[in-house]
Parts: structure tokens; sequence; C-alpha cells
């Protein structure tokens, strides 16, 4: 028989930090200690950490340790355990799961979890090796602590070699129980003793079963009124998302609402020009039909964009005279989309393209000069008698293209007139 009883022997997992959590195992891996502290000491932690026994294993959950747990392992005189790779948060929320779920012990925080899961690693790595010495103990039949046969082979020593250790320090310690009256009494004594703290632990065992049945049975409760609360809160949220979403139809109907009454704001607008315009065409019409005058369709400058604004404002068609204002911006198209448009006649404020001249001249379409023609403005718009104008192109008092030929010929034939009369000086 042992003569003392040795501190009891622990696997110490770490999370430090500025909450640092704490798990302890005994070496069979069985839970002790789950608990977190913020602001939790070194000296504060040596102290708890003894309060249950002597570490033979720090255990961290990365690689390498943080410097707070090699500082750890060095006072407690433990063995630093590190994973060869740092674990994974899965890998953590596994492990702590799993060993929550077999021993009925619950993690508060991440803390806690990522201690437990360091403790449960460095257990998993020398759990082979410590069921072997369990083995070898009772195969041998020794009555040495497995705790401290485990200690020595987690530092190095072989299962026989530690064995033949504390075989020979335990020697030391061991006493022998003489074999007389007094020795049986207190024998008898001590196993009363036992007898009694251990009809105090079944009765302490009987009321935590109690207590835990009764406890999982108001955890079935909550957890079902739990489930009554989530059913009642899917319906509220479903009625919520039903009147959002009616909401948000309303606020977009209301949108589209908006936009349309703009656009037919817009509309009545373009609608009121028009008439408007018509009303005044409509009376200047009535003027030219008295006053044998004819609307002379005014382009402002012969580009492309400025036909386009005057074929949509004054709807220019076949027989219709139009006065261009600014014709030194025209060319061969412009000129071309006029003549598909069916003009009778063009007058120009000022000097147009040799190229466009050319394609009026090739459909026959006459183009006139604006100081050819007496030009009345009335109302903003320019007006001209019919009979003037076809008495202009009658006269063939239109504009034509120039030869270019002839028009080299020319210069050429006044050039040499010209050297003439100078070698005759």
């Amino acid at each position: 028989m042992v003569g003392s009883e040795r501190a009891r022997k622990l696997i110490i997992g770490v999370d430090p930090g500025l909450n640092c959590g704490l798990a302890i195992l005994s070496l069979d891996g069985t839970p002790i200690l789950i608990e977190s502290h913020r602001e939790w000491p070194l000296a504060k932690i040596v102290e708890r950490i003894r309060e249950f026994g002597e570490p033979t294993i720090i255990s961290s959950d990365v690689s390498p340790s943080p410097n707070l747990l090699e500082k750890l392992s060095r006072k407690m005189n433990a063995i630093l355990f590190e994973p060869a790779i740092p674990m994974s948060s899965e890998e953590k929320q596994r492990l702590s799961k799993i060993y929550a779920e077999r021993y009925g012990v619950k993690t508060q925080n991440i803390h806690e979890e990522d201690a437990l899961a360091a403790a449960v690693k460095a257990y998993h790595h020398y759990k082979n090796k410590f069921e072997q010495v369990d083995a070898k103990l009772r195969e041998l039949g020794c009555n040495l602590p497995p705790d401290h046969v485990k200690d020595l082979v987690a530092r190095g020593r072989s299962i026989s070699n530690a064995i033949k250790i504390l075989s020979g320090v335990d020697a030391k310690h061991e006493y022998i129980i003489e074999n007389n009256s007094e020795g049986k009494e207190k024998l008898k004594e001590a196993i009363k003793r036992l007898t009694e703290k251990l009809m105090l632990e079944r009765e302490r065992n009987r009321l935590l079963q109690a207590a835990n049945r009764e406890l999982q049975s108001k955890i079935k409760e909550l957890e079902a009124k739990i489930e009554s609360l989530k059913v009642a809160l899917d319906k509220v949220h479903s009625r919520e998302t039903a009147q959002i979403r009616r909401e948000r139809e309303y606020q977009h109907l209301l949108e589209e609402i908006r936009v349309l009454r703009n656009k037919i704001a817009e509309q009545e607008t373009q609608i009121e020009t028009y008439r408007r315009m018509l009303s005044h065409l409509q009376h200047l019409d009535e003027i030219s039909t008295k006053e044998r005058l004819t609307l002379l369709k005014p382009i402002e400058s012969f580009t492309r964009e400025g036909l386009e604004r005057t074929f949509k404002v004054y709807d220019v068609r076949v027989g219709d005279i139009v006065f261009i204002l600014d014709p030194s911006g025209g060319g061969p198209a412009t000129a071309k989309s006029l003549v598909i448009r069916g003009v009778k006649a063009v007058i120009v404020g000022g000097k147009i393209s040799h190229h466009a001249l050319e394609v009026f001249e090739e459909y026959h379409v006459p183009v006139i000069s604006a100081d050819k023609v007496k030009i009345r403005w009335i109302n903003g718009l320019p007006y001209a008698d019919k009979e003037e104008i076809k008495k202009i192109i009658k006269s063939r008092e239109t504009l034509k293209p120039i030869n270019t030929l002839d028009m080299l010929k020319s210069i050429i034939n006044d050039h040499l007139r010209e050297i003439k009369e100078e070698n005759k000086i």
C-alpha cells in the first residue's frame, strides 16, 4: 500500500489572450475543469492549476506556441505540446463538440472551446502510449500510480524504465502493516471510513442523477417552448415580409404613376406647342394666299442637324422652296437630302459649295441667290412672291457650278495674255 497520495497528473489546454481559456483533463482524458477569465495573469493560472494537481503536459492549439505557454511550461516543469500545424477552427469545433457531448460538459465561449480542443489534441497524441502503460501495469500486477508512470513515459522514458524508477522510489515510502490487533483495528477503521465515504458518494451520485433527470426534463420543455416560439416568430416574420412586400409594391406603383403623370404633362405641353404652331402656320398661310406669297422654309445651317431640325419643324415636302440662311457647311450629302425630299427650288443666303451645286444641277433643282429675291419676313418667317421666283428660274439667273476645266483654261489664257503684253513693252 502506498504510504502517501501523490498529486494528480494533468493535461492542461490554454488559450491565452485578453480572455484566457483553461481546460484541465486527467491523463485518462476525463475533463476536470473548463473555464475562462478576463486579464488572467500567469501567477493566477499557475495557482488555479495547482488546485487540481501537477501538469504533465501544457498544450497549445497553434505552432509555434505563444510566449505565455512557454513560460507556464517552464514554471510548472511540464512538457509543452504543439500540434504539427496550427489547428483549424473546424477541427477545434469538431473536437470540443464531440468531447463535450461525450462527457456532458459545456463550453461557455470560443476561448474555452479552443482550450478544450488543445487539451484533447494532446491527449489523443499520447493516448496509445498511456493505454500501453495501463495494460503493462495490469499485466505485472504492479501497485504503482498509473499517472506517475505515464508522466515519466510522456517525458521520454520507456514504460519498463519508468516502472523500475517508480518501484525504487515507492519502496522508500512503503510501510509494513504489522500483523497484530492494533493494525487490524486501524485497518477496520479505515475500511469503515471508506465504506461510509462510498455510501455518501453513492447518495450524492443518486441525487445528481435525479437532478440531471430533472434538468433534462426542463431542457426538453425549454426546447419545445423554443420550437413553439420559432414557429410563432416565423409567422410574424412572414406577415411582416408580406407587409413589406405590399408596401414596396405600393411605393413602386406610386413612382410609376408619378412618372406617367410627368410624361402626360410633357405630352400635353408639346401638343399645346404644336397647336399654337399650327394656328400660326394657318394664319401665315392665309396671309400668303392673299398676297401671293409662298413660305420659304428656313434652314439655319446647311448641315445634317440643321436639315433634320427643319424637316421636323416645317415638314419639308415635295414642291417646297427652302431658304438656306448659312449654306457654308453643306456638301453633296446634304444637297442630296434636299433632292430626296423633292424641293422645288433652293434659295441661299451666302456662298454654297461647288460640289453641292453640282448635285442640285444634276437633279435639275434651281439654286437662287438671296440677293436676287425680294424676301419678306412675316412673324419671323421668310416669304417671297411665287411669280418673282418663277421669273428668276425662267430667266436662268440661278447659280451654276463652274466647270473646272473651263476655269483652268481661262486662268491660263489670262496669264498668257499678261505675259505677251509685258513682252511688248
